[in-house]
């Protein structure tokens, strides 16, 4: 064949053009590698709570309160039936003034490998009901109250959370409970007491003291006009939510206090109706509490991590390829698959020792497992330990940098795209100067392994 025939030989950016498409193609495998290394990941958290499920059903589940609510019963006679019993209703009144102190004693109860945070709280809630109050005008038309056939119901998301030392005193008298409410009101479980209120006086005083077990998170509804409520713990990492944050509040190693000052204006339940007119359903969410977190909660950390599992493996390829480009060096895609699953077992180790040794322990052997394989076996195939030692120093890099965006909740997305921006300046300033248009020229062959153009 004449020289004039002869096809122009292929240049460096075009060979290497082929290897990028190659390890873009090896890149995409090992992702879908990282999505069933995420499926493992959530059936687990999935089965951690369905195990604090089972410990909260063998103790008690979240707890919310919701009262006290006293109900006053009203009949009307029928004047067309005057035989016929009277038609009753039911007026509810809220508390005046209304103040809930709230110890909770928290600890951590485990199966297997598992752990569910359960406590015991003790429970003090005091306040005032006023008759003056109560909403005159809902006794037009004849209704007349019946006081002496009152009750003081109090909502209890779980009964079974309550002990035995529960006592209600009403204006100086200790008054005995009784289980359930009155059937349909406000859909609440919990106790009542039957009562005399505003037996020749315009104001009757109440203190509920009692011993409640729960899980996970206590809250409260404010039911007062004035509602002022104390929460303290010894868990040290608690999360307040509800209608309001508190007004202030102290955590620390030995635990945590919290009070909030609540108006009525700030909740979707009035003061006073019968039960003609019930209130909408969203009362039910104003409520204010504490949550009790686990401080590591490395299923949500290590699902967290999988997500920059595709980052990992871009640069960590990335370096290879510039082994390649800047050092004359050949690297098999196959040797490129090996590196990407070393990455991807990294997360699927992860959450296996973090269920044995927490998460930071288990963070800093599988990194130190995983950068210590890739750099061994980088330097036999580039048969320098100096570039072996350099993949160990990048690869600790990037998953000290990992754990860092781990721990930077809100600045997580900033810190990872800086982190790319940063790998392609690096990448663009290392390249600068190669000639993407000259002729390939042989590379140094890996160990073993056929001529670096067969492998470009």
């Amino acid at each position: 064949m004449s020289e004039e025939t002869k096809p122009a030989p292929p240049t460096l950016g075009q060979k290497l053009g082929q290897k990028v498409v190659i390890i873009v193609m090896t890149g995409f495998v090992l992702m879908v590698s990282l999505f069933f290394v995420r499926g493992i990941i959530v059936e687990r958290a999935e089965r951690a709570q369905e195990v604090t499920r089972e410990i909260a059903g063998k103790w008690a589940a979240a707890q919310t309160l919701r009262g006290p609510f006293l109900l006053l019963p009203a009949e009307r006679a029928n004047p067309n039936l005057p035989d016929s019993p009277p038609t009753r209703r039911l007026h509810v009144l809220l508390p005046d003034d209304f103040a809930a102190a709230v110890e909770t004693t928290t600890e951590t109860r485990s199966r297997g490998i598992f752990d569910a945070e359960i406590y015991t709280a003790a429970v003090k809630l005091s306040g005032s009901f006023k008759q003056a109050l109560l909403d005159r005008s809902v006794l037009d038309g004849g209704w007349r109250l019946r006081p002496d056939e009152a009750m003081l119901v109090l909502g209890v998301s779980d009964a079974r959370g309550l002990q035995e030392d529960l006592t209600l005193t009403w204006d100086g008298k200790e008054v005995e409970a009784a289980p359930g409410v009155p059937q349909g009101f406000l859909n609440l479980d919990g106790l009542h007491w039957p009562l005399q209120a505003f037996a020749g006086d315009d104001s009757d005083s109440f203190e509920i003291a009692m011993t409640l077990r729960g899980s996970s998170s206590f809250s409260i509804l404010p039911v007062g006009r004035n509602s002022s409520l104390h929460v303290a713990g010894n868990w040290p990492s608690p999360s307040f939510d509800g209608i309001a944050l508190p007004r202030s509040q102290e955590v620390g190693e030995a635990g945590f206090a919290a009070e909030w000052q609540i108006s009525h204006l700030s909740r979707a339940l009035p003061q006073t109706w019968n039960s003609a007119a019930s209130p909408l359903p969203e009362w039910q969410a104003a409520v204010v509490g504490v949550k009790f977190l686990d401080p590591v909660d490395f299923y949500r950390l290590s699902e967290r991590s999988v997500k920059y599992g595709a980052l990992f493996i871009a640069l960590t390829f990335l370096v290879l390829f510039l082994f390649e480009v800047l050092l004359g060096l050949a690297v098999h895609p196959i040797q490129y698959l090996m590196v990407g699953a070393a990455l991807v077992l990294f997360f699927l180790n992860l959450v296996a020792f973090a269920e044995i040794i927490g998460f930071a322990a288990a963070y800093a052997v599988s990194a130190s497992i995983v950068a210590t394989m890739i750099s061994l076996y980088a330097a036999a195939v580039l048969r320098r330990r100096l570039w072996g030692s350099l993949l160990f120093a990048t690869t600790g890099a990037l998953y000290s940098l990992l754990f860092v965006i781990l721990r930077m909740e809100e600045a997580a997305l900033l810190s990872g795209s800086l982190m790319l921006l940063a790998a392609l300046a690096l990448t663009m300033f290392l390249t600068r100067r190669i000639d993407w248009q000259s002729p390939v020229k042989p590379a140094r062959p890996t160990p073993g392994g056929p001529a670096s153009d067969a492998m470009l």
